[in-house]
């Protein structure tokens, strides 16, 4: 009898501690919600006159003159439709499906040519800069074979040999009143664009962004400094 007695008072102490460490999981995941959507800015890069509309799955999120972004915003996860056309008109001039996955941030840049606008997505780490700095990166959105070189002037290139259609990861850069940086062909000596006291302040993000044709005088090439975060 008493070895009876003295299994059932350990087989209660072990239900007891199942239902205390079950009690606890559930409560700790209960402080910690999953996250359901993600973020995402739009980003005109085509240097045209006129607005540019851009919609998620068939409803208008943004209307971006040239060369300019919007604020990032709360979008589903999931695969969406992103859709860009010309201001008051519902004719894509350009449209791809992405997928997004929550918690994360996205920026959607439109750019290529007049007559063949695309679309590109990129994913957007803000993890915040180090101490006395900010941080930059480079979007290459200026079609052309060879790759682009970013230096801040007089000095070796920041990013270098920058496909079109692609990015670069943030980077510190420490806080500057006026910082000028020049943009070249991967190769070349030429300075094709120039970009003028940028002003790096502490704890903020910089997305400098390369648009235009490229031609024989790279005439149309542009830079352009947007603020991220």
């Amino acid at each position: 009898m008493k070895i009876t007695v003295n299994y059932l008072k350990h087989t209660l102490a072990v239900t007891l501690l199942t239902i205390s460490l079950f009690a606890c999981k559930k409560d700790s995941n209960t402080d910690q919600p999953v996250a359901t959507t993600a973020t995402l800015s739009f980003n005109n890069g085509l240097d045209l006159t006129g607005k540019l509309d851009f919609y998620i799955n068939g409803t208008k999120k943004a209307s971006l003159d040239a060369l300019l972004h919007s604020d990032y915003s709360e979008i589903p996860e999931g695969k969406l439709n992103i859709k860009v056309s010309n201001a008051g008109s519902t004719t894509a001039i350009a449209a791809s499906d992405f997928t997004f996955t929550a918690g994360r941030n996205y920026s959607a840049f439109v750019c290529g040519t007049v007559a063949a606008p695309t679309l590109v997505l990129i994913e957007d780490n803000l993890n915040a800069a180090a101490k006395d700095s900010g941080k930059i990166r480079f979007v290459n959105l200026s079609p052309g074979a060879k790759g682009l070189d970013l230096n801040v002037r007089g000095k070796q290139p920041v990013f270098s040999n920058l496909a079109y259609k692609s990015a670069t990861s943030f980077e510190n850069m420490a806080v500057a009143t006026e910082v000028n940086f020049d943009l070249r062909e991967n190769g070349n000596t030429q300075v094709i664009s120039s970009l003028e006291k940028v002003k790096i302040e502490n704890g903020k993000m910089y997305t400098i962004m390369a648009t235009g044709e490229r031609s024989e005088n790279n005439a149309n090439v542009k830079m352009t400094v947007i603020t991220n975060k």
